[in-house]
């Protein structure tokens, strides 16, 4: 008999995690999603009336393991025009983002938002049936897109060297 292991579900992470845009943007496996709550560093973009947090290039790592600053972004849920001028925010200032990861369904917006325990969830309930969890990621993948749910947003000076040394302690802590 060749089953599948039993994927344990994720831990809701109770502390503001430091991430990169791009762990969150490019990742394929929503059931790897961070699960809770993160603190990420980059530029504010404002595109057709929606807020995003375009990724930062961190020019002491080596070409071939960042991409160009801007490249891709995260979709931040909350955030008005009128959260940006009483926070001293604005469109192209570099900024630390303090919130939920969260899937929003990119085409029908006003659906509910999913995580990454929700997404293990409805996978484990179709576990009887493995072609509708394939049918179901490949469905999530077309549909959703990792996104924050904003709690607090502050401006901040060099984004670059804050990032490299967030990323050296990571590295430090992390074995």
């Amino acid at each position: 008999m060749n089953q599948k292991p039993v994927v344990a579900a994720p831990e809701y992470c109770h502390f503001f995690k430091t991430l990169l845009v791009e762990e969150l943007e490019l990742e394929t496996d929503f059931q790897r999603l961070h699960y809770g709550q993160c603190a990420i560093i980059g530029r504010l973009v404002l595109e057709s009336k929606f807020y995003r947090l375009g990724n930062v290039r961190v020019k002491s790592l080596p070409e071939t393991l960042s991409l160009p600053e801007g490249t891709i972004s995260l979709l931040l849920l909350g955030l008005t025009i009128d959260k940006t001028v009483g926070q001293s925010v604005a469109p192209g200032s570099y900024c630390i983002v303090r919130g939920e990861v969260i899937l929003c369904n990119v085409v029908h917006p006003n659906s509910r938002t999913l995580t990454a325990r929700g997404v293990h969830e409805k996978f484990s309930s179709l576990s009887h049936d493995p072609a509708s969890q394939k049918e179901y990621l490949s469905w999530l993948r077309l549909t959703h897109k990792p996104a924050i749910d904003l709690w607090f947003i502050q401006s901040i000076d060099r984004a670059e060297d804050l990032l490299s040394r967030r990323l050296e302690i990571r590295g430090l802590t992390v074995r």
